[in-house]
């Protein structure tokens, strides 16, 4: 019988999101930063740390989504990370907004995105910050 678990997601920080976690699953959240309907892509940060996520697979044009036109709410994404052969074309963000730097060659494919309103962001990142550390730790003493 073949394996039937569910592949879970790596939970990140938008920070530690690059090339070397192509083809994973994670668990992304920031604060919404832009939504392009024609692409149904949308940009989410984190601080100066950037994502572009497409949504056209998790959103329905049925149902309501008005999160999507708050700026500034906070969106938890689950998804996969995938390399884009041409960069991706940045959108024009208003002049109000946060510098941030994205990489216009990574894309997250979103299997679920949805508003996380009571979502802590300095918690989220604390906490995965303190497992990574955990994590090197724990492949240092594995090395020894």
């Amino acid at each position: 019988m073949p394996n039937q678990q569910i592949e879970s997601a790596a939970v990140t920080r938008l920070a530690s999101v690059s090339p070397k976690l192509l083809s994973r699953k994670l668990r992304v959240a920031g604060w919404l930063l832009h939504h392009d309907t024609e692409t149904s892509t949308i940009m989410i940060h984190d601080g100066a740390d950037a994502l572009l996520v497409d949504v056209s697979l998790c959103l329905s044009p049925y149902t309501p989504s008005p999160w999507l036109r708050e700026s500034r709410t906070i969106v938890m994404v689950l998804g996969y990370l995938e390399p884009c052969e041409k960069a991706l074309t940045l959108p024009v963000l208003p002049a109000h907004a946060p510098i941030v730097d994205v990489n216009p060659r990574l894309i997250l494919r979103a299997i679920v995105a949805e508003e996380a309103r009571d979502l802590d962001m300095a918690l989220w990142n604390r906490a995965i910050q303190a497992q990574e550390e955990c994590d090197a730790r724990r492949a240092t003493f594995a090395e020894e």
